[in-house]
């Protein structure tokens, strides 16, 4: 099961990419760019990492996935790469794969740094291409779903580290953005599509919340998500959607649903905000809650700012007690930012700032800068204000919105998915992946399928 300075979300990286030709920049020295943003939409979708969903993608070189990679040993010293017995190796995520599943099957075994081709899940693909894609945005806690979807709604997970019962049952006391706009008077709806509803295993993410029950906001502000399709076509969304996927079953991507329904999903949610008369002011979302145990070979930063100062123990494999502090990111997962007032076919990397980086609460302090919030935790103040923290992103000046990009996505059908498959973690043989990756195997506190450190990673692949 089951993280913009701000502006990190609508804001590109000076050196991510060269701008496509034939689009021009607005000047960002004032504020124009809130005016043309009255819409944000949130779909936080299941358990893919970077590499094993879009580290296939093929269409620009600047991804950094698991293509356009060529190892060069040009040092005859140290560890020799071409001898099998030094070379560095994917054993991390392998062993804690096969210890979860109690066998070393290889075909099990491999699972976890499998990862699809562009014809696997074309409308992912088609919709990167045409809009951006993030390459280093990183889920808000190494851990499940529950905590990072707080850290997405609230900029904290109030000291937990896994799926425990209170996010059931109304039970965190915290302020989350919900209550925040509510106080502000900013509209908003909680779209679920859950198939067992609050109380009963997998809460729309508002309903993590004591406030929302209280208030009543529980009766008012989750709708099915029926309703969503219905108020896009008729242009009455709120000024901030959030969706909940079903899950997890054919809906969110998460193992061992099959990934053309997943494809289906956010083809039919990108269509029904392509085809609303809000579309002009729209900014669309999509993200992953976390890894859900897939490999990534791009160590998450450390020492970041906690979302408060509530720690989270567990006790180990080996009978210790193993305590988290929340200053480390989770691992980097696949996020689009789709809107009409973005470019075509942008890879973004870091912030504008040096060591600035992209996180689930991101979303929170950009949402901050749109409408004038305060910030809700340290994890999200510090993104805003800190100017040489290492998550400190983009400072608003350096905002760059482009003219519109009218071109109207054209997605594929999703390709049919193969029974053989369904029982597996993914869904996919492994291609030709070769990587060479130290891991140091560690523990960190509620990461489902593995607890691992990523310490050095040279790989062969694709040409360039």
């Amino acid at each position: 099961m089951f993280s913009l300075e701000v502006v990190t979300i609508l804001a590109f990286s000076g050196f991510a990419l060269a701008a496509p030709q034939n689009i021009q920049y607005h000047d960002t020295t004032d504020n124009s760019w809130k005016s043309r943003i009255k819409n944000v939409v949130v779909l936080v979708e299941e358990n893919r990492s970077f590499d094993t969903f879009a580290g296939g993608l093929s269409y620009n070189s600047a991804i950094d996935g698991l293509l356009h990679h060529n190892y060069c040993n040009s040092i005859i010293s140290g560890i020799n790469m071409q001898h099998g017995a030094q070379a560095q190796n994917m054993r991390g995520f392998v062993t804690e794969q096969s210890i979860t599943f109690d066998t070393f099957n290889k075909t099990r075994a491999a699972e976890v740094i499998n990862y699809y081709t562009p014809d696997q899940i074309k409308v992912f693909n088609a919709m990167a291409e045409n809009f951006v894609l993030f390459d280093r945005w990183f889920a808000a806690v190494p851990g499940p779903t529950n905590p990072n979807r707080a850290y997405i709604t609230s900029g904290t997970s109030n000291g937990h580290g896994r799926n425990d019962n209170l996010f059931n049952t109304y039970g965190i006391p915290v302020k989350s953005i919900f209550e925040q706009l509510s106080e502000n008077g900013i509209t908003w709806i909680n779209y679920q599509n859950s198939t067992l509803g609050p109380g009963l295993g997998f809460n729309p993410d508002a309903a993590f919340y004591n406030w929302t029950y209280t208030s009543g906001a529980s009766e008012t502000n989750i709708a099915p998500l029926t309703t969503f399709y219905k108020d896009a076509a008729a242009g009455t969304l709120p000024q901030f959607t959030y969706i909940n996927p079903e899950c997890c079953s054919y809906q969110s991507y998460h193992p061992p649903s099959p990934i053309s329904l997943g494809e289906n999903f956010i083809k039919q949610i990108y269509e029904a905000l392509r085809s609303s008369p809000q579309w002009n002011e729209t900014l669309f979302i999509l993200t992953f809650d976390e890894h859900g145990g897939f490999g990534d070979h791009v160590p998450p930063p450390t020492n970041v700012p906690a979302g408060d100062n509530l720690t989270y123990t567990e006790t180990a494999p080996d009978g210790k007690p193993m305590t988290f502090d929340f200053k480390r990111l989770g691992i980097r997962v696949p996020t689009l930012l789709i809107s009409p007032w973005v470019g075509k076919g942008i890879v973004e990397k870091k912030g504008r700032n040096k060591g600035g980086e992209y996180t689930h609460t991101s979303i929170i302090a950009f949402l901050d800068e749109l409408w004038g919030l305060e910030p809700l935790t340290p994890r999200d103040f510090l993104l805003v204000v800190a100017s040489t923290y290492l998550l400190n992103g983009l400072n608003a000046r350096d905002l760059h919105l482009h003219y519109p990009n009218d071109a109207r996505c054209s997605l594929n059908i999703p390709v049919p998915w193969q029974d053989a498959y369904i029982s597996s973690l993914i869904d996919v043989p492994l291609l030709q992946q070769r990587s060479f990756c130290s891991w140091a195997i560690i523990f960190l506190p509620g990461i489902e399928y593995q607890n691992l450190s990523l310490k050095g990673c040279a790989k062969s692949g694709g040409m360039a």
